[in-house]
């Protein structure tokens, strides 16, 4: 059985509903009331590369981040209401001038865990950091249109923007805020060096007690998290196995509690073993073809929607997501509320693409098939992240497809630190990746022409004027109803071009063990929201 999400407040009640459902049998006991303290042991494919959430790229280490060092305030839901709702954090309470150019926020009587009071001088050396060139946080793009952040009194913080904008708000609670007194000790251009595991003060409801790298990270309770009776858990223990299946086979032998990121082969197995729980949700994220347009023949636009109409994205996610997905059609979430629903996947035709790539004088090598243009084969390498099963079994796919058209694949496993390094130094062709949305619809970083790194996230070295310009439009609206013309025309310029072949949107699946109680994806984002409410059964 398939728990599709339905809109946040009722997403809870429904994953609770579906894994009563799926067991059989007798009618289930009431449910025991929570209890509090033991150990939760969950299991990750990856570890976090850094302690430091302005030099991470990853987001499962910003979703550990965030459980340490709080943001003012968090998106709820998985995209589909707009204007969407947040949760207080830090911040208590927030508004707007009339005009929409400054927004004052109020920090709650809160904590560092090591007493000292958070304080809005902390969320102004934040901002430092964020917009700072020595730190080059990747993120820094989401602060751009933020003139000033100043701290009004030690609990009020003021936000000056350049104008008003459909992301002022989002892009202000952009990034978890950081202890001036631990964080500033170090100046900025010593950050990449520093030991961050070191930094071990936070406002969250954890902290960290111990990484042990490429095994295991534990987190303990912080005594002073401003919610009462919060968390749930004394410890948090995060098991790095970088074999999905071995994951779950570890959570079905009782060695872990839980498991984010099941493979679609493994439904089956989870939703068989008694009192296990498989929780599926459309997560807020595409996988991507990223084509480098600073190559040839990959900066020819017509050569890469050649490429696209030769690749089968259905036969993807029916082969390797057993459908659980869909296919993609960029650069918006298909089920989001901003998406063009006047566009259509680009469909499947190599007969098509091979016309294409003739008129762009490609033809086949006698003998083998190969295509050709003045004596240079068309060859790409396509790299992915070494170790994740999924988008390595992608990369074959798209090999054996683009073969049937003349054009020769060599996949490129990489490990991931040398895969983030090759992409940002554009020393690439192609490469399996995908996009994490979380509280605002994010095509600045992607596809503006002045975003490349490490400035942003345009590792494709995408240029258009007209998407400059029309981002440009988007960004001069009040509001996101005044911006929706630009961004539809957005979506048609990109989907056009096709920097990226946008392969699928997947439902992510994850799966609780018998112990582990209270399990809620209302984020999909961050499936580890509600971390602080999980416990575990005496």
């Amino acid at each position: 059985m398939r728990i599709l999400p339905p809109s946040p407040p009722r997403l809870a009640a429904a994953l609770a509903l579906a894994a009563i459902a799926g067991c059989g049998g007798p009618a289930p006991e009431p449910p025991a009331a929570p209890a509090r303290g033991g150990t939760a042991i969950l299991g990750t494919i990856s570890d976090v590369d850094g302690w430091n959430e302005y030099l991470s790229r990853q987001s499962f280490a910003s979703n550990v981040h965030r459980r340490i060092w709080l943001r003012l305030a968090q998106e709820l839901g998985d995209g589909r209401d707009h204007p969407p709702s947040w949760d207080p954090l830090l911040a208590e309470s927030w508004a707007f001038s009339e005009d929409g150019t400054v927004l004052t926020f109020r920090l709650r009587e809160a904590l560092w865990s090591d007493g000292r009071p958070v304080a809005a001088s902390d969320v102004v050396f934040t901002w430092r950091a964020q917009t700072s060139s020595d730190v080059a946080w990747i993120g820094a793009g989401s602060k751009a249109r933020v003139v000033s952040v100043e701290a009004a009194d030690p609990r009020t913080v003021v936000f000056r923007f350049d104008g008003a904008y459909p992301d002022a708000f989002p892009d202000a609670v952009e990034g978890g805020i950081l202890p001036e007194h631990v964080f500033g000790a170090v100046p900025f251009p010593d950050w990449r060096s520093h030991d961050w595991s070191l930094a071990r003060v936070g406002s969250g409801p954890f902290l960290l007690e111990r990484h042990a790298p490429g095994e295991e990270i534990a987190l303990a309770r912080n005594p002073r998290y401003f919610r009462e009776g919060m968390p749930r858990l004394d410890r948090v223990v995060f098991r790095v196995v970088p074999d999905a299946s071995s994951l779950v086979t570890q959570l079905l032998a009782g060695g872990l509690d839980y498991v984010e990121g099941v493979p679609p082969r493994e439904a089956d197995r989870v939703r068989s073993a008694s009192g296990t729980r498989l929780l599926a949700f459309d997560y807020p994220m595409y996988d991507y073809v990223g084509w480098n347009g600073a190559k040839a023949p990959l900066d020819d636009p017509a050569v890469r929607r050649a490429l696209t109409l030769a690749i089968d994205r259905k036969a993807i996610v029916d082969d390797l997501l057993y459908g659980f997905g869909r296919v993609s059609r960029g650069p918006v979430l298909s089920f989001g509320w901003g998406a063009d629903d006047d566009l259509d996947p680009w469909p499947f035709d190599p007969a098509e693409a091979r016309r294409l790539l003739k008129e762009q004088g490609f033809a086949p090598r006698p003998g083998d098939g190969t295509l050709v243009r003045d004596g240079k084969p068309f060859e790409i390498e396509m790299a992915t992240n070494a170790g994740n099963r999924l988008r390595e079994s992608v990369v074959v796919k798209i090999q054996s497809q683009l073969w049937r058209i003349g054009v020769r694949v060599r996949p490129v496993p990489l490990e991931m630190q040398t895969f983030v390094h090759r992409n940002t130094t554009g020393d690439f062709d192609s490469y399996v990746g995908g996009w994490r949305f979380s509280g605002k619809i994010e095509l600045r970083p992607l596809f503006g022409s002045a975003e490349t790194p490490p400035r942003g996230s345009n590792v494709d070295r995408y240029r258009s004027p007209e998407v400059d310009r029309l981002l440009d439009a988007m960004d001069r609206a009040r509001d996101w109803r005044a911006a929706k013309p630009a961004l539809d025309a957005i979506q048609r310029e990109i989907h056009r071009d096709q920097p990226y072949t946008f392969l699928y949107e997947t439902q992510r699946l994850a799966a609780a063990g018998p112990r582990l109680r209270d399990v809620e994806i209302d984020v999909p984002a961050d499936p580890l929201a509600r971390l602080e409410r999980w416990w575990v059964a005496p």
